[in-house]
């Protein structure tokens, strides 16, 4: 009798021991707002973090309807790409002044509600520049944000800039769909997990694409199997860290408290 007990003693704590030890993954899907399409990504699950692109057809809708149903939400800030791809709207650009890009981050976050964090939409270019990524910081700073650095070229000084400013910060270690076929969404993804395995977190960002979502559809639910945690980007950072971000309040206490009042 007390060999059992002492056998399901240790298989419980053996079971605990993988769920605490489990290595996470924050998958961000960016581009949210651009295509009616882009609904699809509601139906991912919670822990998937939307990114959505300021003043697009469809990116305060998908935004709101994105918290209600429990997802984190990031704005996608656009900057200018070496290869001059079309901006859009709330673009940062070099020749802006400290004025200038804090108030186009402002109308930015008018338009995306509900946002605790954000990355930088290409940028290939703008976030080489230093300058420029400290006065973008300064105004991340004030609105008590995190930033993720997209990583869209190996010499961007933006995680350096937010780090100088004391902003909470992380890096983008893998882009899931580059290639849309299915050998190369499986193989990015297990290098995410392979690297979420060695550094206990890893960040994955993909894309709305019909492919991609397919994919994670079916993909997405093995990770459990694999002890593989899926979680929100701002679940990475520190407690001290996540302590000087702004309050976003669920989706639920909002509408108790809604619900209350009437």
């Amino acid at each position: 009798m007390e060999s059992t007990t002492k056998a399901l003693l240790a298989l419980v704590l053996s079971l605990l021991s993988v769920t605490v030890n489990a290595a996470k993954l924050a998958l961000i899907i960016d581009d949210v707002g651009y295509r009616r399409t882009d609904v699809g990504v509601l139906s991912l699950p919670v822990p998937v973090t939307l990114s959505v692109l300021p003043h697009t057809p469809w990116g305060n809708e998908l935004a709101i309807e994105g918290w209600r149903r429990g997802h984190e939400i990031m704005l996608h800030l656009p900057m200018v790409a070496e290869a001059g791809n079309k901006l859009g709207p709330s673009a940062i650009t070099a020749s802006m002044d400290e004025w200038q890009i804090a108030l186009t981050i402002k109308r930015a976050l008018a338009d995306i509600p509900f946002v605790t964090g954000l990355n930088n939409h290409m940028g290939s270019q703008l976030t080489q520049q230093r300058q420029v990524m400290d006065r973008v910081m300064t105004e991340v700073s004030k609105q008590k944000l995190y930033f993720i650095d997209s990583l869209t070229t190996p010499e961007s000084t933006a995680f350096e800039a937010a780090q100088n400013a004391g902003i909470p910060s992380l890096k983008r270690h893998v882009f899931l769909d580059n290639q849309l076929d299915e050998a190369y969404l499986q193989q990015q993804l297990q290098q995410a997990i392979d690297i979420s395995r060695r550094y206990g977190k890893a960040i994955l960002i993909g894309h709305p694409y019909p492919e991609t979502l397919a994919f994670l559809e079916t993909a997405l639910p093995k990770l459990k199997q694999k002890d593989i945690q899926l979680v929100t980007p701002s679940s990475l950072l520190s407690k001290q860290q996540r302590a000087r971000l702004k309050t976003v309040a669920p989706a639920t206490a909002y509408l108790h408290k809604l619900s209350s009042a009437l």
